[in-house]
């Protein structure tokens, strides 16, 4: 009776959602008291702003659970399973992420500064704002994909920075200029987007690609209307803008 009226306080305390699961309450409570819980099952589990620094989850089934604002810098998710979990704002730097997998976690706003990557699965697209995912392993395309998310939601500056990455990664590849062009020109830095603009259109050439070429004049000519307002009249930008990104589509990859 004392162990239940606990359980229940304990987690009615941690804002935790409701559980059905007794081997869930338990492992919750070795978790919070021993700050140790390998390969326990905290499935759909609420741990919304819970303090979890330096614990130890390694291996353990975290599908679904809110961590939101969690505090989880240093902890061990080695080998950990949080697809679909939301992480939304937590901080996790430090975290040892080797082997985990964050497939569909929602990481937005998430600071992973100093994270461990190793063989850590990032196959997910809710990464507005978040902060350290550039010190992960993950392709040109992961990268083109995360600013191209970014510059959507009018972070064009973090854009730049992925869309800088994977021409590391791929510098062959025109799509990538001509987004970062974009980027840029609602910067306002008309100059780098001509210059990006310019390039991806020679790549184009280069591959024999119609839809690059004819994207990419119509980027020309709207970088020309904003430099030289009186030259002439046009679509607005954000009518060029969505049938560019459209092209693009069928450009990557």
């Amino acid at each position: 009776m004392k162990k239940s009226l606990f359980l229940s306080c304990f987690v009615g305390i941690l804002a935790i959602a409701p559980v059905t699961r007794a081997e869930n309450l338990s492992h919750l409570s070795q978790l919070f008291s021993t700050r140790s819980c390998q390969n326990c099952d905290l499935t759909a589990t609420g741990l919304v702003n819970a303090k979890l620094g330096r614990v130890d989850l390694t291996g353990s089934d975290l599908r679904q659970a809110n961590l939101s604002g969690a505090d989880l810098s240093l902890a061990n998710l080695s080998g950990a399973d949080l697809t679909g979990a939301s992480l939304a704002g937590a901080n996790m730097a430090g975290a040892n992420l080797e082997g985990a997998i964050l497939d569909g976690a929602d990481l937005r706003g998430t600071y992973l500064s100093g994270a461990n990557f190793t063989n850590t699965s990032l196959n997910t697209y809710y990464v507005t704002r978040a902060v350290g995912l550039l010190e992960a392993n993950v392709s040109a395309e992961r990268l083109y994909q995360w600013g191209f998310i970014e510059s959507e939601s009018n972070n064009h500056r973090m854009a730049i920075t992925y869309y800088n990455y994977a021409a590391d990664i791929d510098p062959d590849n025109g799509a990538i200029y001509l987004s970062r062009a974009i980027a840029s020109f609602k910067l306002k830095d008309y100059y780098s987007a001509q210059q990006d603009v310019t390039f991806a259109r020679s790549l184009f050439e280069a591959r024999g690609s119609q839809v690059g070429i004819d994207a990419s004049d119509r980027l020309l000519a709207q970088i020309d209307l904003a430099v030289n307002p009186d030259s002439g009249s046009g679509n607005s930008f954000g009518n060029v803008v969505g049938t560019i990104t459209s092209m693009l589509f069928r450009l990557f990859f």
